[in-house]
């Protein structure tokens, strides 16, 4: 009988330890679950930060190529009124350099009129006026078409009002000195006479 307590005492003791086993076993698996659970939550959040930063770079990604485009398009601008400010004060610089040569052409067709006989000379003051007329329409140079127009400020100059029934309503009836104009500038204004204003 006395063998039977120590048997008692192995099987207790196997008992135990096999439970000690088991509560290891089962420590372990909590262990590695709470392992796997944080380790899921560390991917969980690197992958969230992976997004916000993915999203952030993204939305950034897109003001820069906003930004690019409005560059670009200020570019062009910048561009297109600098070419036209160029094309502006050469147009400004032609009408200009011009401008001096209309006097002279004044004083050439005066001196055409003024002859009284149509002589060699006279007839060559009509060359030069009619060369010189070449010339400046090959500069784009044009006289300003206006006896029988309307009066239009824009392009004359009225040193002159009188009432004529002839003539309808803010015409103009007599033109004192030609008015030119370079490719829709005008170089000088028509001097003239409206009627009916």
């Amino acid at each position: 009988m006395k063998k039977q307590p120590k048997n008692k005492k192995k099987v207790e003791q196997k008992k135990n330890d096999d439970l000690k086993e088991e509560v290891l076993e089962k420590e372990e698996e909590i262990k590695a679950e709470k392992e796997e659970e944080k380790k899921e939550v560390f991917e969980e959040e690197e992958n969230l930060k992976e997004n916000k930063e993915l999203e952030e770079l993204r939305k950034e990604v897109k003001e820069l190529k906003d930004l690019n485009m409005r560059l670009k398009a200020e570019f062009v601008n910048f561009k297109n009124r600098t070419q036209r400010e160029k094309d502006s004060i050469f147009e400004m610089a032609k009408s200009d350099c011009v401008s001096p040569f209309l006097e002279v052409l004044d004083n050439l067709e005066r001196a055409s009129s003024l002859a009284e006989k149509k002589d060699k000379f006279s007839e060559g003051i009509d060359l030069v006026v009619n060369k010189f007329y070449d010339v400046l329409n090959k500069v784009g140079v044009v006289e300003i078409d206006c006896l029988g127009k309307v009066f239009n400020p824009n392009f004359h100059e009225a040193i002159k009002v009188i009432e004529d029934e002839k003539f309808d309503k803010n015409i103009v009836c007599e033109v004192f000195q030609k008015g030119f104009m370079l490719n829709d500038v005008v170089v000088r204004h028509a001097l003239v006479v409206v009627a009916n204003p």
